[in-house]
């Protein structure tokens, strides 16, 4: 079983990872952007720690790419947020509760 001071450097290596996807992705490098989604993926699973919440959001949960690099489509209701991954056909539904809109 990892110990925690294991788990907090792969945190920390997921948020650099992640960081450094989304710069691939500005720059139009989405093979290597998608590459380090599967990274944090694996350091996920390895050293059982859960996947940044802005990872989750902009990775496919499926097929584990990039929702924008991998040409995904968002869709916004008025209840829930859709996103749709085109590489493996993944629909997830985002609900969106009242008390967000009102400040």
């Amino acid at each position: 079983m990892p110990k925690n001071s294991e788990r907090r450097v792969a945190e920390e290596r997921m948020k650099v990872l992640f960081e450094l996807a989304l710069d691939d992705e500005k720059s139009d490098k989405k093979q290597y952007a998608n590459r380090k989604y599967e990274l944090i993926h694996l350091y996920s699973t390895k050293y059982k720690t859960r996947v940044l919440e802005e990872a989750r959001t902009w990775v496919c949960k499926k097929c584990k790419k990039g929702i924008y690099s991998g040409g995904g489509r968002v869709r916004i209701n008025t209840s829930t947020i859709t996103v749709s991954c085109n590489s493996c056909g993944y629909v997830r539904r985002i609900p969106i509760s009242r008390q967000s809109f009102r400040q």
